[in-house]
């Protein structure tokens, strides 16, 4: 099969399209063809060797890619929520192969969620890693609650996409901090307000934000501290070693205090496909969608990785593998 690989660490340069062996499921797996898979920072982290869950975990060639959605074509023994012609999508754990940038691929069942029809695979192969970091990150950490006020840094990209929509789901006061040529595009997702960064320093206001999540990793928790409310929770995306290391890789852990009423935490996405399926059913009802800023094709992943590194994406980029 066709796949995009890396026979060692580094910039695209090391990034090569290849025949690879097709992978046989283990018990708990079900193989894939791949129909779509998206790209995340994750992906060209490992890429370059610095992905600090990944580096030197498995022998080369590395086949790349997380996020997918396609068709069961086989399934493993242990396999009891899956049959052969399901439209399943799902992200592959930390600690697992990835191998989503191929023809097929191998991925846990339990890290799978029906598609719904409704949705194209390109759409669904958006959705996971983003999608869940923000779903996991608003109900599981933030708590937000109706009626509080979240600020969102880093709001036009594919984790802040679905942070505007799914905050809005929850009935929140939705402040999108992005350039201004997106400020249009996070308004139509739900933003009741916009800040261009370029102009004006959320940093700089006071006890507005019960949340401030930060998908970025541009501002920190001392710089954001005067912004919070009493209660504020501040929220990164972006895991230095050190929060890795005290976070103990589970999915939501608080890391600090900044006083006696602000916290701040470290968001560490975690497979679930009961995740999944609640986030489809909040596309089938209308409250989110997924924003693609390009597709490429399989033989095209450099593009996408070069285009993905630019930090200049609306929402998401996906690599469309098989009609």
């Amino acid at each position: 099969m066709k796949a995009a690989c890396i026979n060692r660490y580094g910039r695209t340069e090391v990034l090569e399209i290849t025949d690879v062996d097709i992978p046989a499921p283990e018990p708990n797996q079900v193989l894939l063809q791949v129909k779509a898979a998206s790209i995340n920072p994750r992906d060209w982290l490992l890429m370059r060797g610095i992905y600090p869950f990944k580096k030197l975990a498995e022998p080369f060639p590395i086949v790349l890619g997380s996020d997918m959605s396609g068709t069961v074509i086989e399934i493993g023994a242990n396999v009891t929520t899956l049959k052969v012609g399901d439209d399943v999508f799902g992200m592959q754990p930390i600690r697992g192969k990835f191998g989503a940038f191929a023809e097929y691929a191998v991925i846990t069942e339990s890290a799978l969620s029906i598609k719904p029809p409704g949705i194209s695979h390109a759409e669904a192969a958006a959705m996971p890693c983003a999608g869940m970091t923000s779903f996991q990150t608003i109900r599981d950490l933030a708590k937000l609650m109706p009626g509080e006020t979240i600020l969102i840094n880093g709001a036009s990209g594919g984790v802040g996409t679905y942070a505007i929509q799914i905050a809005k789901s929850v009935g929140a006061h939705v402040v999108a901090v992005c350039g201004p040529d997106n400020q249009v595009l996070c308004k139509n997702l739900g933003a009741d307000e916009t800040i261009n960064y370029k102009t004006e320093n959320f940093e700089k206001q006071h006890n507005k934000y019960d949340v401030v999540y930060d998908v970025i990793g541009r501002s920190s928790p001392k710089k954001s501290r005067q912004a919070l409310k009493r209660g504020g929770r501040y929220v990164s995306t972006i895991p230095s070693l050190g929060m890795v290391w005290q976070s103990g890789l589970s999915k939501v852990t608080a890391l600090l205090k900044l006083n006696k009423q602000q916290t701040a935490h470290l968001t560490l996405v975690k497979p679930e496909g009961v995740d999944l399926a609640e986030m489809a059913a909040l596309c089938l009802k209308g409250k989110m969608k997924s924003i693609i800023d390009s597709r490429f094709s399989l033989e095209n992943t450099v593009a996408a990785f070069e285009k993905s590194q630019s930090w200049r994406a609306k929402g998401k980029i996906v690599i469309e593998i098989a009609n």
